[in-house]
């Protein structure tokens, strides 16, 4: 049972009328069990009159993010999923080098974001991002104020060569690049200790760029970038370069049609969709213009948050896990499946785990700045809120995948593929399917999940629908 109580900065939301409904329905009593925040109350609510399983867990926020998220979403109508991601990928960007989580010796995690928005023609995706990216782009044009000033003053004082050996030339500090080629971006970094995020509106166009100035293969040098691990460029004239810890964020968007992109030219092989997060709402909404104003309030509060964290002293400190989080981290990870139907689950899998200490490094640090956390180790609820997190991109991952995967034929299965095929009845019925395919293997764990099995019988090169819920074998 539900039970509600509503303070008078929750009536001021126009989405009161559908709220009070919704209690109205859930509630049989005047019974008060306690106060909830607006954002608990509409996470209750999504889930409760949404046909969405996979709603983005905008809870795992401190409070003032949540009020920016609902407020963006209900004034502009902006997707929560894309909200909450652009957030996650702002607040990454401000961050870059200065913190990375301890796991244990020898074993740091960055907590750059390889970030991908899937919507619709007029899904409103840039227009989302640039929302959450605001005061990135505000530091990045007062970056660029200064440096203009600097250059001037550069420009007047050095009139001799003599002059140019003892004057450096003033270098531009960034947040955020769009246009680049692979060794303009190495001296960017160069330039930017900590680090570089690719903002770009569309994403096909950044894919398309790859291997257009070298056949070096730039979705390799991605995949280096993405771990942290040392790159270098060396060049016939013998100028070369080497970045020691490279901090890359990538973030932009891209149609629903054209995602098979990212799966071309052996991307969805080398282990580079796995490092991709995709926001993929399930039950995007068309865009309805209104005149609500935002609350200014909200919008200076977020944007002193991702100031605050761009302001934080560039120290590189490591934070370590508190014991307790790192014991029920530990404990998850530890009896995640370790048997997989598709191989790219497995890829999923383990890219999205580390993923998870990412986030939870995220999350502490926007906790910091909004005074609900501290910044000397990563607590409990930062490492519940990166596996919610898991949880929400590991839905969108596989959907993309089923999506942009060649379907395979009976030859070419994994070995627990052709065992599940060989096992069922040439007709079953879903129920019958998923006794047979989810049976319990040695581990003494089903052998796959409910999902996996439904996912299995969407190809159609190996089963047929007959009727609803009822299947026949094709091969």
């Amino acid at each position: 049972m539900l039970y509600y109580f509503i303070t008078i900065e929750a009536l001021t939301s126009n989405r009161i009328g559908q709220i009070y409904d919704f209690i109205k329905y859930t509630m049989t009593t005047n019974e008060i069990l306690g106060s909830v925040s607006l954002a608990d109350l509409e996470m209750d609510f999504l889930k409760n009159t949404e046909d969405n399983e996979n709603i983005f867990p905008f809870d795992i926020f401190p409070n003032a993010i949540q009020e920016i998220i609902l407020e963006a979403n209900n004034k502009f109508q902006f997707s929560i999923d894309y909200l909450g991601s652009g957030i996650l990928s702002a607040a990454s960007t401000a961050i870059g080098l200065k913190y990375r989580l301890s796991v244990k010796e020898d074993w740091n995690e960055k907590c750059n974001l390889f970030m991908v928005i899937v919507g619709r023609p007029g899904d409103s995706k840039s227009h989302a991002l640039k929302f959450c990216f605001n005061p990135i782009h505000k530091k990045d044009s007062e970056y660029y104020i200064e440096y203009q000033e600097l250059l001037d003053d550069f420009e007047k004082n050095n009139t001799s060569k003599e002059d140019n050996k003892s004057l450096k030339k003033p270098l531009l500090k960034k947040n955020l690049i769009s246009d680049f080629t692979p060794e303009a971006l190495l001296y960017i970094l160069q330039n930017n200790p900590n680090g570089i995020c690719i903002y770009v509106d569309e994403l096909s166009g950044w894919l398309k760029n790859f291997n257009r100035y070298n056949n070096s293969g730039e979705a390799e040098t991605y995949l280096s970038m993405w771990s942290g691990s040392p790159i270098f460029l060396d060049r016939a004239s013998g100028k070369s370069m080497r970045i020691d810890e490279p901090f890359i964020g990538v973030i932009g968007s891209t149609q629903i049609s054209v995602l098979k992109e990212f799966a071309r030219e052996g991307r969805n092989s080398n282990g580079f969709m796995d490092r991709l997060l995709f926001v993929y709402p399930t039950n995007p909404k068309t865009i309805k213009w209104n005149i609500n104003k935002v609350d200014k309030r909200l919008l200076n509060n977020y944007n002193n948050i991702i100031t605050s964290l761009l302001d934080l002293d560039n120290k590189k400190e490591l934070l370590p896990i508190e014991q307790n989080a790192k014991e029920y981290l530990f404990n998850w990870q530890n009896d995640r499946p370790e048997d997989f139907l598709f191989d790219y689950e497995r890829s999923i899998e383990i890219k999205l785990q580390q993923y998870v200490l990412r986030f939870s490094l995220i999350i502490q640090l926007l906790c910091y700045a909004c005074k609900e956390g501290d910044r000397i180790q990563i607590e409990l609820n930062a490492i519940k809120a990166g596996i919610k997190l898991f949880e929400y991109y590991k839905v969108n991952a596989i959907r993309v995948r089923v999506q942009t995967s060649t379907k395979n034929y009976l030859e070419s299965l994994t070995e627990l593929q052709r065992n599940i095929y060989a096992e069922l009845d040439k007709e079953f019925t879903t129920a019958e399917g998923l006794k047979t395919a989810c049976k319990t293997g040695k581990n003494g764990k089903p052998r796959i999940s409910d999902r996996q099995f439904k996912t299995y019988l969407n190809d159609r090169k190996l089963f047929k629908r007959v009727s609803r819920g009822n299947y026949k074998k094709v091969l």
